[in-house]
C-alpha cells in the first residue's frame, strides 16, 4: 500500500485552496473576521475518487485514501490483515494522539485549512473508509493532530472513540465540536457552549410504549464531567475567539434521537414528548445545550481508565425556546473560530507520557 505522507490538494480541488494560506486561515490569523460579519468560504470539490486496488496500490487522482472491502478477521474487534479497523478503515501510524471530532466531512475539510503546510506541499494523510468516516491526519502548531468526522449520534460515536484508541499508543485527547439546540438562555444564537460543567443523557424507553405500560417515556441520566484541564483551554480559546458574554460554562444534554427525545412534537408517531424540553429543564436547571454526542464520549472517557481525556463544544444553530434557526451564512464563520479555539486547546493540552513516537506517524 502506497502510504500518503504528504501531498497537495489537485488545482481543481478548489481555485486558490491551501491548506494552512486558504482563506479560512488568513481570515482567522489576520484578525479579519473582527471586522467582517458575513464570510463563506469556499470547500474543497472532490476530484475523480481513488480507491485502493488489490495489489494495494492507489488508482485515481483522489488524495483522500479510499478503503474498499476487505477481509475482516475478529468477530469481536474487527480488523483486516493490516490491521485496519472495521468502520473508520484506519491503522496504526494514521491517527494522532490528540483528535478534533466534528460532525460531517464537510466540516473536517474546511477545518483542514488550519494545519501546519510547507512552502511547496501540505502534510496531510487523507483517508475515507467505506462507511463514509474521514480521518485527515497533519500538524497543528507542529503538533500531530487528526480531524475526524464522526457524523452524528452516540453509535458513530462510539466507532470514532473505540477505533481510534486501537490504533494508537498511549492516551488520547479529544475534542468534541459539534452543533446544538440552546434549552433556555442565556445560550443564544450563535453561540459557543463549552460543556464544562459536564454531560447528562436523555434516552426514549420503548418499554413505555408497550400497551399498558406505566413506565415513563424517558429517562434522565446522572451527569459525567468533562476532562478539566482540556475544558478549560477550550473555554479560555472560545471566549478569547468570540468574546466572554458569547463563550458559555455550559450543561449539555445528550439525546439518543433528533426528534423525539429532544421534543420535537410529530403528527405520525406516538412520542409523548409534549413536555420533555420542559422536564429536561426541571431535571438539569443548568442545561443549555441539547444533541446528540457529548455524553458518550464523556462516558466512555470515564470508563477507559484515564486513556482518553475529553472535552466538548457546541455551537448554537437553533433556540429551543424561541424557534429560531441561524442564518446559513453565519454557520461557517462559527465552525472556523471554534475550530481554531478546538485545535489551538489540544496542542496547548499536556497529554503526558506514553504517547507514540512521532516518527510512526504518516506525517
Amino acid at each position: 500500500m502506497r502510504t500518503l505522507s504528504s501531498h497537495t490538494h489537485p488545482r481543481g480541488c478548489c481555485q486558490g485552496f491551501r491548506i494552512c494560506g486558504g482563506p479560512l486561515y488568513t481570515y482567522l490569523h489576520t484578525g479579519m473576521h473582527k471586522q467582517h460579519k458575513k464570510k463563506r468560504w469556499p470547500h474543497p470539490r472532490r476530484p475523480q475518487q481513488a480507491m485502493l486496488a488489490q495489489d494495494g496500490t492507489l488508482q485515481g487522482q483522489d488524495p483522500i485514501l479510499h478503503i474498499g472491502k476487505t477481509q475482516f478477521q475478529n468477530a469481536d474487534f474487527p480488523m483486516d490483515e493490516q490491521g485496519r479497523t472495521y468502520h473508520l478503515g484506519t491503522k496504526r501510524g494514521e491517527v494522532a494522539n490528540k483528535i478534533l471530532s466534528v460532525g460531517s466531512t464537510k466540516r473536517a475539510m474546511l477545518l483542514s485549512q488550519l494545519l501546519d503546510h510547507s512552502d511547496n506541499e501540505a502534510h496531510l494523510f487523507e483517508i475515507e473508509s467505506d462507511r463514509g468516516f474521514l480521518t485527515i491526519t497533519g500538524r497543528f502548531k507542529g503538533s500531530p493532530v487528526s480531524i475526524v468526522s464522526t457524523m452524528m449520534g452516540m453509535a458513530n460515536m462510539d466507532f470514532v472513540i473505540r477505533e481510534c484508541l486501537a490504533v494508537v499508543e498511549g492516551p488520547l485527547a479529544m475534542v468534541r465540536l459539534g452543533t446544538c439546540g440552546a434549552i433556555q438562555p442565556p445560550a443564544h444564537l450563535g453561540n459557543f457552549l463549552v460543556a464544562s460543567q459536564g454531560s447528562a443523557c436523555v434516552r426514549r424507553d420503548p418499554d413505555a410504549f408497550v400497551p399498558g405500560s406505566t413506565l415513563t417515556p424517558y429517562l434522565f441520566s446522572q451527569a459525567i464531567l468533562p476532562d478539566a484541564a482540556l475544558s478549560s483551554l477550550l473555554q479560555q480559546h472560545c471566549a478569547a475567539a468570540l468574546g466572554e458574554d458569547k463563550a458559555l460554562h455550559a450543561f449539555n444534554v445528550t439525546a439518543d434521537s433528533f426528534y423525539s427525545s429532544q421534543g420535537r412534537p410529530s403528527t405520525h408517531f406516538d412520542d409523548r414528548n409534549d413536555d420533555l424540553l420542559a422536564s429536561l429543564a426541571r431535571t438539569y436547571p443548568n442545561a443549555l445545550s441539547l444533541e446528540m454526542e457529548t455524553f458518550h464520549l464523556f462516558d466512555l472517557a470515564r470508563c477507559s481508565g484515564g486513556r482518553i481525556r475529553a472535552a466538548a463544544v457546541a455551537i448554537v444553530l437553533a433556540e429551543r425556546y424561541t424557534n429560531d434557526f441561524i442564518a446559513a451564512s453565519e454557520v461557517e464563520k462559527l465552525e472556523g473560530l471554534a475550530g481554531l479555539a478546538a485545535l489551538t486547546s489540544l496542542h496547548q493540552y499536556e497529554l503526558g507520557l506514553g504517547i507514540q513516537n512521532e516518527q510512526t506517524l504518516t506525517v
